[in-house]
């Protein structure tokens, strides 16, 4: 890969930026996006297959979108909404709270993020119901706020030196729709009840906060037993069920919201990336009752529901809402599981298994003897990097592939055909093993 300018300006990067802000998966800086094409500062050409993190589910770019923020920015592009009334916000809330699961009467809390609105959802959850305690689930993934951090569970370094964090948050095992229907039925809120019986009171826990697809713990979606039964409980004991959907949300699993495929109409939504259509914006969207019990400015940020923003959710929004979108989505949606088979069968010994969610890919890396690898997935993405492709690896030895959902047939086939020569590469030992020398992660 010739990239000498990227290169320069990691150098500079490192002069000026703290290296927590880098999780160093390949040496690229991007200079223009195109759709599902990305080019960096040398001129090299990329399918994404990353979209930025979820957050660009239409691509970059998008026509539609960009449109509208011109269009704003020709007026306005933000104007501090605890103070003045946002038209942009209010049509953006009207239309985010016409999809809310069942009809529920619902309204909006804005942030500027994913991990600030996992907070609020602390906040409102506390208020309203009068109790402290918040269960989340081990392997979790919430964000990096202080509330939104103390509640995730995938990643030591986001804890190291950094506590103690927010208290009366509890973790309980997370079950995944991988394991045995028998064992999920038996053990899945067992560690739970236990707990409930001898120190954590089910009468003060305000809320339970969980992903359905666990994202950056693997692509994991989670047993529809354990939910359903998780859903029940919460009702038994008068405890708010809260659907995390900052990664998975706005049609990434071929729904609106990835708790639809459980059939559970929850208490509240969490919102990020995609939410804002590229530009910075969380949303926890919630009964309407719920966030009716909090007054200013309980939980407001100057350029939070910023006009900008909300133009652009606007503009993605209708887009989502078109047959056009529809269509490409379930297509795609099918031709990426027949790529997905296609790649299984040429390649039995180095993929464990395969999880797919609608546009919410894992595939789970092994070494030939079928035990868990990592560092083959390193060498693999790093490959992919090399060759036009980029992806990136979670869970240790998982390869995360959520390409933005109207990438076209032929740029989705490309990509996979891209992967399937890194898979040949790997199986060839062809890959320098020396990359491993600077291999990060989540």
């Amino acid at each position: 890969m010739n990239n000498p300018e990227s290169l320069a300006l990691m150098e500079r990067d490192s002069k000026v930026i703290a290296p927590c802000q880098h999780i160093h998966y390949f040496p690229i800086s991007v200079a223009r996006g195109d759709g599902s094409i990305l080019y960096d500062v040398d001129g090299n050409r990329y399918i994404d297959f990353l979209a930025s993190a979820s957050s660009l589910n239409l691509g970059s770019c998008h026509p539609a979108v960009t449109a509208a923020i011109r269009e704003q920015l020709s007026q306005y592009s933000q104007y501090c909404q605890a103070y003045v009334y946002v038209p942009k916000a209010v049509e953006y809330a009207e239309r985010l709270v016409s999809v809310y699961p069942g009809g529920v009467p619902a309204k909006v809390c804005y942030g500027n993020c994913g991990s600030d609105c996992n907070d609020a959802a602390v906040k409102f959850a506390r208020a309203y119901t009068g109790r402290s305690k918040i269960i989340c689930f081990l392997n979790a993934y919430h964000g990096n706020t202080f509330g939104a951090a103390s509640m995730t569970t995938c990643s030591l370094n986001m804890h190291r030196k950094m506590g103690p964090f927010l208290p009366e948050v509890y973790h309980f095992p997370f079950f995944g729709a991988e394991l045995p229907d028998e064992a999920v039925e038996r053990d899945c809120l067992a560690e739970m009840e236990n707990a409930f019986t001898y120190f954590l009171p089910p009468d003060e826990v305000a809320a339970v906060i969980i992903e359905p697809v666990q994202g950056d713990g693997g692509m994991v979606a989670a047993h529809p037993i354990f939910m359903k039964k998780l859903y029940e409980m919460c009702r038994k004991h008068g405890i708010l069920f809260i659907s995390e959907e900052v990664q998975q949300g706005m049609w990434r699993t071929g729904k609106w919201f990835s708790i639809e495929h459980y059939g559970i109409i929850p208490d509240g939504i969490i919102l990020g990336k995609s939410v804002g259509a590229g530009l910075p914006m969380g949303v926890f969207l919630a009964r309407a009752e719920i966030l009716d019990c909090l007054p200013a400015p309980a939980h407001v940020f100057t350029l939070s529901g910023n006009a900008l923003a909300c133009a652009a959710g606007i503009a993605a929004f209708d887009v989502y809402q078109s047959e056009e979108f529809q269509t490409r989505l379930r297509e795609n949606i099918t031709l990426a599981a027949e790529k997905l088979a296609w790649l299984k069968e040429r390649h039995p010994d180095r993929i464990s298994s395969i999880r797919q969610i609608g546009m919410s890919i894992g595939v789970c890396v092994c070494t030939p003897e079928g035990e868990p690898d990592g560092d083959g997935a390193c060498l693999l993405h790093h490959r992919c990097y090399e060759t036009g492709l980029l992806m990136i690896t979670i869970a240790t030895n998982v390869l995360r592939i959520q390409p933005p959902l109207t990438i076209t047939p032929e740029l989705l086939t490309e990509g996979f055909a891209i992967l399937d020569r890194a898979f040949s590469a790997l199986e060839a030992d062809r890959i320098p093993r020396k990359l491993l020398e600077v291999k990060s992660g989540w």
